[in-house]
């Protein structure tokens, strides 16, 4: 009997609720597996640890989150109002999607003393955020101080990801967004 034919992007997908869910410690090959709909040992055909894994599934996130996120940046028929409006959309149902989630700070809280090769795909996934971000307000403030202001406004985005989790309440995402829209408008 041949395996299961499972597509690289459904089994990164799996696997990355499966993270998502129950933490990279909290997570086992077996469970893995089992999100695949796959054998243990068919599964290892595929990754031969967690560890391989976990940076693929993070790459992954990372280039899904930059196509339908950090790319709006970039698109100057729109003024930077429209940009981080419509980034702000984007972040909030990105981020209480079930397939991605928070994957990043779940993954990042879980492995950043036990793990630290893993900080390296989160740090470029979060530099990337705050690139994308900066260019919002690179007009209104300069480069060096968007940098600043982007870095900060990911940070405040991550808090309202966690809370928004916690307390069942996206509308904390939408706040992080309001607040920026209002800071951005007042330096124009």
């Amino acid at each position: 009997m041949r395996p299961p034919k499972i597509t690289r992007d459904e089994l990164l997908a799996r696997c990355s609720q499966t993270f998502r869910k129950y933490g990279f410690h909290g997570t086992t090959m077996d469970m893995l597996a089992t999100a695949c709909d796959l054998t243990k040992a068919t599964f290892y055909h595929h990754y031969s640890n967690k560890d391989e894994l976990m940076k693929d599934v993070l790459v992954w996130t990372h280039e899904r989150i930059g196509k339908a996120l950090f790319n709006i940046a970039d698109d100057e028929r729109l003024s930077p109002a429209e940009r981080l409006t419509l980034m702000g959309k984007k972040s909030k149902k990105l981020f209480q999607d079930d397939a991605i989630g928070c994957l990043m700070g779940v993954v990042a809280i879980d492995a950043t003393y036990t793990k630290n090769e893993l900080m390296v795909p989160i740090r470029a996934f979060l530099d990337d955020w705050a690139l994308a971000l900066s260019k919002v307000f690179v007009e209104a403030l300069g480069k060096p101080e968007a940098k600043r202001y982007a870095r900060q406004l990911v940070g405040e985005y991550e808090g309202a990801i966690l809370m928004a989790r916690i307390y069942n309440d996206p509308g904390l995402i939408d706040a992080v967004t309001q607040k920026a829209l209002a800071w951005l408008k007042s330096t124009i």
